[in-house]
């Protein structure tokens, strides 16, 4: 029975182990395991923090110390080495672009809470606006999403069609609604480009996104030509700064488990 003396030492280790829940949760969503539960708006601190202090006061609490070591220990293996890059390269697929092809299809991110591409969104669709501009192709199939901040739907529709309007106003842009994952964005566009006779197409992502993305599309009956864009700060390169690192290795980390499902389900061969 705990006496009353033994009251301070248990509310101790009970917020250090509320400090270490919360410090693993920081460093757990620097590598990206917030990213795997696909909801941006949940944050893990406050129910690691409730069960680190659960933890603490037990005889568990050395798991906490543990778990504090091993994600320490990665965050500094991801920011000082090329861990990230060495890792990628796997999911990387890059193709020979032809002359000429039916449409350029670029996959979209996302948007931000204020109703504007996220920078990777516009990687893509910059790298998608240079095929078109340079004569690969004169039509472009853009997925746009719509997502839920605050109670309310916001898009990035608006920001999409300016930047297009401006950068390539003699193509032919068609937007794709309704898109939650890279499989329907590969069943909606291909809903669309059947009528119109488009077989070939240039796939546009992230390169991280780019193997699993181009396979899909294939599953769907498109000939596809991947194109990975340029994305800034991809943390890909030699040189690269810790923050790019730790957005690499985020990447990765989401496609590991992504190509995994996909493959279960029969979604990519």
């Amino acid at each position: 029975m705990l006496s009353v003396k033994d009251s301070p030492a248990l509310a101790r280790d009970a917020l250090t182990g509320a400090i270490l829940g919360t410090l693993c949760g920081v460093a757990a969503n620097a590598l990206g395991v917030q990213g795997l539960l696909r909801r941006p708006e949940l944050t893990l601190f406050l129910p690691l923090a409730v069960a680190g202090a659960l933890l603490g006061a037990s005889r568990l609490r050395p798991l906490l110390w543990v778990a504090g070591a091993v994600l320490g220990f990665l965050c500094i293996a991801v920011a000082y080495t090329p861990l990230a890059a060495a890792s990628s390269a796997p999911f990387i697929r890059r193709d020979t672009v032809p002359p000429r092809l039916d449409a350029v299809a670029v996959l979209s991110m996302g948007g931000t809470p204020d109703g504007l591409m996220r920078s990777e969104t516009l990687d893509r669709v910059l790298t998608g606006v240079s095929l078109v501009r340079r004569g690969t192709s004169n039509a472009m199939l853009i997925s746009r999403e719509t997502r839920v901040f605050g109670g309310k739907p916001v898009s990035d529709s608006a920001d999409l069609d300016e930047i297009t309007r401006m950068a390539v106003p003699q193509a032919t842009v068609i937007f794709v609604d309704s898109i939650r994952t890279t499989r329907t964005e590969a069943l909606r566009m291909r809903a669309i480009a059947r009528p119109r006779g488009w077989n070939t197409v240039a796939v546009v992502t992230s390169p991280l996104h780019s193997r699993r993305a181009c396979a899909t599309f294939e599953t769907v009956g498109f000939k596809v030509v991947c194109v990975p864009a340029i994305v800034r700060g991809s943390g890909l390169v030699p040189n690269s700064t810790p923050e790019d690192r730790f957005r690499a290795f985020r990447a990765w980390l989401y496609e590991r488990f992504a190509t995994d499902t996909y493959r279960s389900r029969g979604w990519i061969r």
